[in-house]
């Protein structure tokens, strides 16, 4: 699915096929997890798409983001770096989250999760 030029006012963000990619080594830390990402497009300044995760374990340093969880669940470990107190999220359909620029975690997920994301364009 190519929604770069996403002109349809709508999409089924449950189906929508994504392309997933193994997550680099230096990130994997078990069960070989794959994500891909797809940009639906942006408006007022913000870039909105969708974001999934296979099962499996993978660190992160976070972009500023606020999403919405849509399907799957993940226990998302935040590390004590750059300013943020170490903290547990659980993660499940409806969960609306923000994550901060510079934040490191470690997303643990025991089946994919899907997730519309809103960022900074």
């Amino acid at each position: 699915m190519n929604m770069t030029s996403f002109n349809n006012p709508t999409v089924h963000a449950p189906s929508a096929v994504l392309e997933h990619e193994l997550v680099p080594a230096d990130q994997s830390v078990a069960g070989d997890p794959t994500t891909a990402a797809e940009r639906l497009g942006e408006i007022f300044g913000v870039e909105f798409g969708l974001w999934e995760m296979s099962a499996g374990i993978m660190t992160d340093v976070e972009a500023e983001e606020l999403f919405v969880v849509l399907s799957g669940s993940a226990t998302v470990q935040i590390h004590e770096a750059n300013g943020f107190a170490a903290d547990v999220l659980k993660l499940e359909p409806g969960t609306v989250c923000r994550l901060g620029e510079g934040m490191r975690t470690t997303w643990i997920l025991d089946a994919p999760l899907r997730k519309l994301y809103l960022t900074q364009a």
